[in-house]
Parts: structure tokens; sequence; C-alpha cells
């Protein structure tokens, strides 16, 4: 008997105990404002408010994780007869502390520094002048490309987040969070085949943020 209940003992143990490795798919949303004028697509639900996540963190102390994580917007359509893609990807170094409210039950608090990046993509089959219509929106003269390239800007951020997660078992978990996302973003300096160009106005610099995650732990 003495051995039955010590090998239940182990068996919970394993299955409820805290993972020390954490690998974070999951979505979110946000609410940014993103100059639209034409020649660029109108853009919608999907391409404004919609994150995508993911992520990993690793337990250093018995309360404490450090991680990295993404999350990326996007923006497609079409200008004149190009393909046009926006990225945002939001990326940071999170210190996490949590609590345990009850077995399965957590409640942590996250800051983390970010490197941000943006991408615009324009490509054609063709030559084109729709690199040249999409600039002149942002006061750019004239710029001589090829039918396909990328304009692409990096900028510090801040995020900080409160979140509960709740514990199925030790090796899956769901999460949420909610916090801000904090930016540094300009519109000036964009590096386009080396040129220095402005690029889309974003009110990008103090923007709530809510997240929904699944938890795979290890």
């Amino acid at each position: 008997m003495f051995k039955y209940f010590i090998s239940l003992y182990i068996l919970t143990a394993i299955v409820f105990s805290q993972p020390k490795f954490n690998l974070v798919v999951g979505t979110g949303y946000y609410n940014p404002k993103i100059e639209t004028s034409d020649p660029i697509p109108k853009i919608g639900f999907l391409g404004k408010n919609l994150l995508l996540n993911w992520g990993m963190r690793y337990q250093i102390y018995p309360n404490v994780r450090i991680g990295y994580a993404q999350s990326y917007s996007f923006h497609f359509g079409s200008i004149g007869s190009s393909n046009y893609r926006r990225s945002i990807s939001y990326r940071s170094i999170s210190f996490e502390t949590f609590y345990l409210m009850k077995e399965k039950m957590e409640l942590n608090f996250s800051l983390a520094p970010m490197i941000n990046k943006g991408s615009v993509t324009i490509t054609a089959e063709a030559p084109t002048a729709d690199w040249d219509s999409f600039l002149s929106v942002y006061g750019n003269s004239s710029i001589k490309l090829k039918t396909g390239s990328s304009m692409t800007k990096s900028w510090i951020g801040f995020s900080s987040h409160i979140g509960y997660r709740y514990y199925f078992s030790r090796l899956l978990s769901l999460e949420g969070k909610l916090g801000y996302f904090m930016s540094s973003y300009s519109d000036k300096n964009w590096k386009l085949e080396g040129e220095k160009v402005n690029g889309p106005p974003m009110n990008i610099g103090r923007l709530p943020v809510i997240q929904f995650n699944l938890v795979l732990g290890i």
C-alpha cells in the first residue's frame, strides 16, 4: 500500500508540477492607427488588429522565467498591377514572474524590452510605376527600382503584461494576457535599395494588447 501511494504521488507531481520550458503559440488583438491613403490597399481587421504570436520561456528560479517572443501583424493587397505586403514584427526578450493561486491556476506579470521591425514589399511580374505611386504618398521622389523589392525599418520598444494561466496538465495550459506595446516608431529613415525614404505613418506609440496563447510545457 505504501509503494502504491508513493507511486501515485510521483505520478501526480509529474502531471501537475511546473514545466521548466514553455513553448507558446497563439493570437492577439490590438488597434493601431495605420495610414492607408490611395494607392495603399484598404486595411481590414486581419491586417490591422490581428496579431499572431509565438515564443518560448524557461524557468530560471522558482517563480521567474525568461523568454523570447514575437507577435506579427500583416496586411496584404495590391497596388496597380503589383502585389503589396506589409508586416510588423514585435520582438521581445521577456522577464516574467508568476504566482500559483491554486494548483492549476497561475497569475503572472512580465516586462520586456523590444526590437521591432517593419517591412513593406511590392512585387510585380513586369516593370511598373507602382513603387513610385506608393512612395509619392509620403513625399518621396522617384527611385529606380526592380520589379520586386522591400523597404524595412527597425525600432525599439517596451511591453508589459499581466496574465492568467490555467493548467490542464503539466504539458498543456491556456493563457490570457492583457498589457501594452510601447514603441519609438517614426516614419522617417526607412531603407529601400540602400536609400533612405519616408514610410507609412503609424500611430503605434502606446497600444493596449490582449493575447490568448496555448502553452506546451516540457
